[in-house]
C-alpha cells in the first residue's frame, strides 16, 4: 500500500462507517418513538441534548459564527429544517423509500446551481439528473397518475432532499463556511424548530419518562454526535467525490436492515429505483473527482458537516498555504545568503 493511500484509509474507513450508522439511524428513532417519544418531541430531545453537550463549541466558535451572518443563519436553518424532516420522515414512512427520496437531493442542487449559480452543467451532470428523475419515477410508480409522493413519509423525505439542496446552494454561493459552523447552527435550528412544532402539536400521552428521555440521551451521545464527528472528520482529508461516493454507501446499509429487520418492501420497483438514484449519485460523485471543477456537496441527512461547508473551508486553506509558500521559500534563500555570506 502507497503512503498516499495509507494517509486515505483512515478518513475512508471514518466515512464509510459514518455512512453505515446513518444508514441504520431509523433503528434508535423508531425504537424511542415506539417508547412514546414521537414526532417533534423526539427531534427537539436529540437536537436539544446535542447542542448542550456543543454548548462549549458554541462558546469557541461565537466569532465564526457572528461573522457567518444571514448566510450561515439560512443555510444552517433550512439544514436544520431537512434534519427534522428526515427524522420524522424515517420514522412514518418506509426506510427505504424514504432513504432514496432524500438522495435525489444532488438532482436538486444541480438544478438550483444552474438556476441561481449560472453554473455550467457538464455531460455527466446531465446524465445524473435524469438517471435520478428515472429513479424516482420508478419508484413512486405510474399507477395513480403522476409519480408522486403518496404518504407523509415520502413528502418528507423529499422535502428533507430539496432542502437540504437549497442549504448548499447557499453555502456555495457566499463566502467560506466550514462544517463545524454548518453544524452548529443546523443543530440549533433544529432543536428550535422542533419546540416550535411542539406548540402547534403538543407531545400526545403527557409527560414523557425518564428513562424515554436517558434513551434518547444515549442515542444523541453515542450515535448522533459520533457519528456528525466521524464524518467532518474524515471529509477533511479527502476529496469531495470521493466523500460523496462513500456515503452511497447508507442507501445499501439502510435497504438491507429495513428488508431484514422491519419487513419492508424491496422489490423490482423499490430494486430499480433504487440502482437508477444510486447510478446518479455515483456520477456525481466521479464528476467531483474530475479535477478543475467546483465540486456539489451530496451529503446526506445526517451529515450536519455538509461537504460544501468543508470545500469551502478547506479551499480557504489552500490559498492561504500557496500564499505563504512563496514567502517561506523567499526567507529560507534569504537565510542561505546570510549563511554563506
Amino acid at each position: 500500500m502507497s503512503p498516499v493511500a495509507r494517509a486515505h484509509w483512515p478518513p475512508a474507513a471514518a466515512v464509510a462507517l459514518s455512512a453505515s450508522l446513518w444508514g441504520l439511524w431509523w433503528l434508535p428513532l423508531r425504537a424511542l418513538a415506539d417508547a412514546g417519544l414521537t414526532g417533534p418531541a423526539l427531534n427537539a430531545a436529540l437536537y436539544g441534548i446535542a447542542c448542550v453537550v456543543l454548548l462549549p463549541w458554541y462558546w469557541r466558535r461565537r466569532a465564526r459564527l457572528a461573522a457567518g451572518g444571514r448566510l450561515l443563519l439560512g443555510a444552517g436553518g433550512l439544514f436544520g429544517a431537512a434534519l427534522v424532516s428526515w427524522n420524522l420522515a424515517l420514522i412514518l414512512g418506509e426506510v427505504v423509500r424514504v432513504t432514496l427520496l432524500f438522495y435525489l437531493a444532488p438532482v436538486w442542487a444541480t438544478l438550483l446551481a444552474v438556476a441561481l449559480l449560472r453554473e455550467p452543467v457538464g455531460r455527466l451532470r446531465v446524465v445524473s439528473v435524469v438517471l435520478g428523475l428515472a429513479g424516482a419515477a420508478a419508484l413512486l410508480g405510474f399507477a395513480d397518475g403522476l409519480p408522486l409522493p403518496r404518504s407523509p413519509g415520502d413528502w418528507l423525505g423529499l422535502a428533507a432532499g430539496v432542502l437540504f439542496a437549497v442549504s448548499v446552494t447557499l453555502v456555495r454561493k457566499g463566502e467560506a463556511t466550514s462544517g463545524l459552523e454548518l453544524t452548529l447552527v443546523s443543530f440549533a435550528a433544529a432543536a428550535l424548530l422542533s419546540l416550535l412544532l411542539l406548540l402547534v402539536a403538543p407531545q400526545p400521552g403527557g409527560p414523557i419518562a425518564l428513562a424515554t428521555l436517558a434513551w434518547a440521551a444515549l442515542a444523541a451521545l453515542a450515535w448522533l454526535l459520533p457519528c456528525t464527528w466521524l464524518l467532518l472528520w474524515g471529509a477533511r482529508f479527502l476529496e469531495p467525490g470521493r466523500v460523496s461516493l462513500l456515503l452511497l454507501l447508507e442507501v445499501a446499509v439502510a435497504a438491507i436492515s429495513a428488508a431484514l429487520l422491519a419487513g419492508e418492501p424491496f422489490g423490482l420497483r423499490e430494486a430499480a429505483g433504487c440502482l437508477l438514484i444510486l447510478a446518479a449519485g455515483a456520477l456525481e460523485g466521479a464528476a467531483e473527482l474530475r479535477p478543475a471543477r467546483r465540486p456539489l456537496s451530496t451529503l446526506p441527512p445526517g451529515a450536519p458537516g455538509s461537504a460544501c461547508g468543508l470545500e469551502t473551508a478547506l479551499a480557504a486553506e489552500q490559498v492561504e498555504t500557496a500564499e505563504n509558500v512563496p514567502r517561506a521559500q523567499d526567507n529560507s534563500a534569504k537565510r542561505e545568503r546570510r549563511d554563506t555570506a
